[in-house]
C-alpha cells in the first residue's frame, strides 16, 4: 500500500511539475533543505558570497523540515512553490535527499549540487546500508530515485570522495573535493563566546565543560543516561548534551543546553567535544580541541548500520566503551592532539582555503553562459556604472 500511495504522489507531482515546466530558466540559484526550517549556515554563508560575487543572481531559500506533525495541506502549497523555482532555476543546491530533485525530469540547463549536512562520513549511509536495520529498503530507494539527478556532489578531502561515491551510487569522477561553507565558520574566530555563554549559565564557571552530541538511534538513551550518571562523579566536569533533533528523552536541567546555541557555536564554547558515530567528531577536530568517543554500543551499531571510520582505528586512545572513564580522562587532560590533527588531516583538506569562495566560484561556472558574472565581478571588482 505504501509503495502504491508512493507511486500515485509522484505521478501527481510529475503532472504538476509539467505546468512549470514552460516557464522560462532564470538567473536563479536555489538551496533546499529538509534539515530545517530556517537556512542551515553551509547555505547563509553561500547566499553572502553570491550577494557579492554575483549580485544579479538571485537565491531563493526552500527549507522545511518534515515532520508527523507537518500540516499536509501547507507542506502541499510548500512542494508547489518547491516545483516553480526548480523549473524556474539555473543552479540547485541540496544539502539533503530532495524529493522533486531527485524523481522529476528536469531542463538540461538545471545543473544540481549536492553539499551533505555533515562534513564527512564516519557512518555507513544511503546506498552503503541498504535493507539493513539503520538503512532503507533496496525497492524503496529505487521507486524514489534515491540521491539521482545530481551533477555534482562535494566533499572535503580525497578520503571522503570515495565514501561518497559509495554512499550516493555515483561514480568518483562527479565528487569533487571543494570543501564546505560550514569549515570556514568552525574555524571563525570568536573570542568572546565563552564568556557570552557563560552569562547565560554563571553556575558553569571554573567547570571544565564537555559537550556531549549522540548520534541518533536506537538505544542512544542508554548511553546518555550512563554518561549523565557518571557526570555526577566528576564534579569538576559540567557535561552538557545537545540530543539530535530527532533523539526524544528526557534530560536533567543542568544537563542541557542554553536555548538558541547552535552546535558549532557550543563547540567554540566547550573545553572538550564527547560524540560516538557521527561526523561532528571531524567537524569538532577544527577546533584544535580534545575529541572523544563514547562506544558503548558499538558492534550493535556495526550489525544495523556500520561504519566508514572505525575511530578505535583512528584514535585508540580517546575512545571509552564506559562513560566513568571517559569523563575522568576528560577531567585529568593529557590529550594527544597531534594524533588529532592527523585525523582531521585525513579527512578535511580543505581547512586552510576558503571554502566559501571556492565554492561560490564553482556555482557561477554552473550558471548559463548568459548569466555568469565576468572574472572582475567574481572577485568583487565591479566596474563603476
Amino acid at each position: 500500500m505504501k509503495q502504491l500511495l508512493l507511486a500515485v504522489a509522484k505521478w501527481g507531482m510529475s503532472l504538476l511539475y509539467l505546468l512549470f515546466r514552460p516557464l522560462r530558466v532564470r538567473n536563479k540559484v536555489i538551496m533546499l533543505s529538509r534539515e530545517s526550517d530556517t537556512p542551515p549556515i553551509d547555505f547563509v554563508l553561500l547566499r553572502q558570497e553570491l550577494a557579492r560575487i554575483a549580485p544579479e543572481t538571485e537565491v531563493v531559500m526552500l527549507c522545511r523540515k518534515q515532520t508527523r506533525r507537518t500540516n499536509p495541506v501547507t507542506y502541499c502549497l510548500f512542494l508547489v512553490r518547491n516545483l516553480y523555482h526548480i523549473a524556474t532555476a539555473s543552479v540547485a543546491v541540496t544539502d539533503t535527499y530532495s524529493i522533486p530533485l531527485c524523481v522529476l525530469h528536469h531542463k538540461s540547463e538545471l545543473k544540481i549540487v549536492q553539499i551533505w549536512h555533515a562534513v564527512g562520513a564516519v557512518k555507513q549511509f544511503s546506498y552503503q546500508c541498504l535493507d539493513r536495520p539503520g538503512g532503507h529498503s533496496s525497492a524503496m530507494a529505487e521507486q524514489m530515485a534515491m540521491h539521482r539527478n545530481y551533477d555534482y556532489i562535494l566533499c572535503a578531502s580525497e578520503a571522503t570522495r570515495h565514501i561518497y561515491a559509495q554512499a550516493f551510487d555515483t561514480p568518483e569522477e562527479r565528487i569533487l573535493p571543494l570543501g564546505m561553507p560550514r569549515i570556514d565558520y568552525i574555524q571563525r574566530p570568536d573570542p568572546d563566546i565563552r564568556e557570552r555563554y557563560l552569562a547565560q549559565r554563571p553556575q558553569l564557571r571554573g567547570k571544565i565543560l564537555a559537550l556531549y552530541l549522540p548520534t541518533f538511534r536506537g538505544g542512544v538513551d542508554e548511553g546518555v543516561r550512563a554518561m549523565v550518571e557518571a557526570a555526577s562523579g566528576q564534579p569538576e566536569v559540567a557535561l552538557l548534551v545537545k540530543p539530535h533533533p530527532l533523539s526524544r528523552f528526557e534530560l536533567p536541567e543542568e544537563n542541557r543546553t542554553a536555548r538558541g546555541w547552535s552546535t558549532y557555536d557550543l563547540m567554540k564554547v566547550c573545553d572538550a567535544v564527547i560524540t560516538d558515530y557521527s561526523a561532528a567528531s571531524l567537524e569538532a577536530s577544527l577546533l584544535h580541541k580534545p575529541v572523544y568517543f563514547y562506544l558503548f554500543d558499538k558492534e550493535r551499531y556495526m550489525e544495523t548500520q556500520g561504519l566508514n571510520i572505525d575511530p578505535e582505528a583512528e584514535l585508540p586512545l580517546a575512545c571509552f566503551r564506559r562513560a566513568d572513564q571517559l569523563l575522568e580522562s576528560v577531567a585529568l587532560g593529557g590529550y594527544d592532539l597531534a594524533a588529532l590533527e592527523d585525523f582531521r588531516a585525513r579527512y578535511i583538506e580543505t581547512a586552510d582555503r576558503n571554502n566559501t569562495a571556492d565554492i561560490g566560484a564553482f556555482l557561477c561556472t554552473l550558471l548559463p553562459e548568459r548569466f555568469r558574472p565576468s572574472p572582475a565581478e567574481r572577485a568583487g571588482e565591479r566596474s563603476a556604472p
